[in-house]
């Protein structure tokens, strides 16, 4: 169950995730490089009290998930674009995930209203012992009401304490094999309607910046650089997913480059590709941590709706 000291830190670790995505939008302007933007804003995350539960996700048009700058590579923008910013803030591992998309060409209205439509329309909803299904059919129902789809083969998640992905998929489609999954007490969860003018499918893009620890003990030994840098990575972002440029502050970037790969063939650690619309549609995403509890619903990362639902 949800304690005061654990629920307390759930909505410190949201209010710091919603200042957060405020400040990105001021720094959404043509000629930034997403480099700048999510390293002052994993930066400001740790001025605020909080750590990245992951580094900053920059998603721009097609590319729904998983782009942060990686060791070499940057995006730069041209005022155009279509962005997904996606943060996750812990406190002592209780985790806040959340999501704005910004059309900075003010041309795709209603792709942007698509996905928060299905968001709020779950905030107004949600309740301990609510159906996955019930939450997938409203999401979808909002985003097909604005004559987009819903990417079916991306989806919410639970939360537990240093687990970003938990277990639980939250479906954003109505998905009658989650019918008998409710949400019960003490219950974390992330719910992120995706929605697209595409395919509604995303598949693994070519380029890989984000890694996690697997769990698993290697098998084969290590070299002296891959333990000192797996050592980093256990004492500093246990379970949580992190990028390596995060590293390349402490180690040699290429030695870093080099134990990454070698670490994730050997299955130590799992690799997040960015994920691409499948029809190279643009994406729009938006997405709140909800914090179940007996007798109601906080939405940690929703200044206007911090209160029960």
């Amino acid at each position: 169950m949800l304690d005061d000291e654990s629920v307390g830190k759930l909505k410190l670790a949201g209010e710091i995730a919603e200042t957060i995505l405020d400040e990105a939008e001021k720094l959404l302007v043509p000629g930034a490089s997403a480099r700048r933007i999510c390293e002052r804003l994993e930066a400001l995350i740790v001025e605020l009290g909080g750590r990245p539960a992951f580094p900053c996700n920059f998603s721009v048009n097609e590319v729904a998930a998983h782009y942060t700058p990686g060791v070499d590579d940057d995006i730069t923008l041209s005022g155009d674009e279509v962005v997904k910013v996606d943060v996750g803030v812990h406190v002592d591992g209780y985790i806040a995930d959340t999501a704005r998309t910004f059309d900075l060409s003010g041309e795709h209205d209603r792709l942007l209203e698509a996905a928060r439509d299905a968001l709020q329309s779950v905030v107004s909803a949600m309740r301990p012992g609510i159906s996955l299904y019930e939450i997938g059919r409203k999401i979808e129902q909002a985003i097909r009401r604005k004559g987009f789809k819903p990417i079916r083969n991306l989806s919410g998640h639970t939360i537990s304490r240093w687990i970003i992905h938990a277990g639980i998929s939250v479906p954003n489609y109505a998905d009658r094999r989650a019918a008998a999954i409710r949400l019960r007490p003490g219950t974390i969860v992330a719910v992120e309607p995706f929605a697209t003018n595409g395919r509604g499918m995303v598949r693994d893009g070519s380029i890989t910046n984000i890694y996690a620890f697997t769990g698993k003990t290697p098998r084969i030994p290590l070299s002296e650089d891959e333990a000192r840098i797996l050592h980093y990575i256990l004492e500093e972002y246990r379970t949580l997913p992190f990028t390596p440029r995060w590293l390349a502050s402490k180690f040699p970037p290429e030695t870093v480059k080099q134990a990454v790969k070698s670490l994730t063939a050997k299955g130590v650690l799992y690799d997040y590709p960015i994920l691409v619309e499948a029809g190279k549609g643009l994406v729009s995403q938006f997405e709140h941590t909800f914090a179940i509890l007996n007798d109601r619903v906080i939405v940690t990362t929703c200044r206007e709706c911090r209160g029960d639902t």
